[in-house]
Parts: C-alpha cells; sequence; structure tokens
C-alpha cells in the first residue's frame, strides 16, 4: 500500500513538474502560482509520506527542506520583488538538506568532493560578481556557500555510504547545483532561451530525486539496517 502511494505521488508530480514549466509559456498568472505549488507540495508529500510512515530524521529533514523550497518557488514566481526572501526560503532548503546528509555521514564527507564543489561554485561567483547590486553580493556568497556545501555532501555521503538512497540524493544535488546555475545566469548575465525549460527541468528531476531517497532510505532500514529515531 505504502509502495503504491509512493508510486502514485511520484507520477503526480512529474506530471505536475510539466505543466508547470509549460505554464510559464501561457500569460495567466494565477495558473502558474497553482501549479508550482501544486508540484512543491507533490514532491514534498513524497518525503512527508516516508516521515510519517517510519519518523525517521532523514525524511523529516528532506521534508523541512522541501518546506521551505515550497516557499522560495512561490517568492521567486516574482523575482523582482522577492528575490531576496526567496533566496533566503532556498538558504534554509540547503541547510534542511545539509543536517539530513550528515545523520549518516560527517561533515565534510568527502573533502576533495567538497574543495571542488566550492571551488566550481566560487569561480562562478566571480565570475557574476560584478553583476550582482550590492545589496545582494554577501547574501548571495553566502547562500552559494551553503549550495556547494549541501551539493558535496551529497556527494560525498554517496562515496562513503555507496547506497542507492545516497546516490539519488547525490545526482539530485548536483540538478539542483545545474538549475541554481543557470538561473544566476540568467538573471545576473544574459537571458537564456527558453530559461524556465532549462532551469525547471533539473531543478524538479533534483528536488523528486531527493525525496524519492528517503523511500529508498526505508526500504534499506528494512532490511534491518536501523533509522536513527526522532526523539
Amino acid at each position: 500500500m505504502r509502495a503504491r502511494r509512493f508510486t502514485t505521488l511520484r507520477f503526480l508530480a512529474v506530471i505536475a513538474s510539466f505543466i508547470t514549466i509549460l505554464a510559464h509559456f501561457i500569460p495567466v498568472l494565477g495558473l502558474l502560482y497553482v501549479w508550482t505549488l501544486l508540484t512543491s507540495i507533490l514532491i514534498m508529500g513524497i518525503a512527508f509520506a516516508n516521515w510519517r510512515a517510519h519518523r525517521d530524521r532523514y525524511a523529516f529533514w528532506i521534508t523541512i527542506g522541501l518546506l521551505f523550497s515550497l516557499a522560495g518557488d512561490i517568492a521567486l514566481l516574482q523575482p523582482d520583488r522577492y528575490f531576496l526572501p526567496g533566496l533566503a526560503a532556498f538558504l534554509l532548503t540547503h541547510v534542511s538538506y545539509l543536517v539530513a546528509f550528515t545523520r549518516d555521514a560527517k561533515f565534510p564527507a568527502h573533502f576533495f568532493s567538497w574543495l571542488f564543489y566550492l571551488s566550481v561554485v566560487g569561480a562562478i561567483y566571480i565570475f557574476l560578481f560584478a553583476n550582482f547590486p550590492q545589496e545582494l553580493k554577501l547574501p548571495i556568497a553566502v547562500y552559494s556557500l551553503l549550495l556547494a556545501s549541501m551539493a558535496a555532501q551529497a556527494t560525498g555521503r554517496s562515496l562513503t555510504l555507496r547506497t542507492t538512497s545516497a546516490r539519488l540524493a547525490a545526482i539530485g544535488g548536483l540538478f539542483f547545483l545545474i538549475s541554481d546555475t543557470l538561473l544566476a545566469f540568467d538573471r545576473f548575465h544574459a537571458s537564456l532561451l527558453l530559461s524556465p525549460v532549462l532551469i525547471l527541468i533539473p531543478y524538479y528531476l533534483g528536488q523528486l530525486l531527493i525525496a524519492s531517497s528517503t523511500r529508498l532510505l526505508q526500504a534499506a532500514s528494512s532490511k534491518h539496517i536501523s533509522p536513527r529515531q526522532l526523539p
């Protein structure tokens, strides 16, 4: 029954994400808000259902991260007015994911992965630095550090644990970073052709993979790998 619910939620989330991307090309703002909200809720529902079933800390913190993502998704529908609140919401997403990814792996899980991600994100930040508004330079620097740390920890955790759940989370973190990089180039360098498609496909893929990793973690736990329980 739980497996069927998970499959249904994931299928609906995939369909909703495609409709959300299409809605960016339909000049009806209300439609875009509705589908953005619905897609985020469905993806969050995957992690929430797994947390509710097993009460483990990993699924809990992934759910919290997806809740902050939902707020960020809504804020960034009007980036000229709410870019900073959106940035703050996604920063809290990365903090939550980092907490999840350090439940069963130290930080940094793999030092050279962390150094690599920091170098890549740092190079992008330096390249775009002159285009950032003065008031956003520090917030974007802090955000970039958290983004790189989240993706690096997911990768390092995957290299350490070598489980399907950890690999999905690592790929999800990478897709999240790719999406944010494209968003930064689109907003602060040059407009990308079909930017909603280029930005949102890796974003939703990343979020779906991270949310789905909670299900596979539970599958491993059912084979006598004890999850860490919430107090």
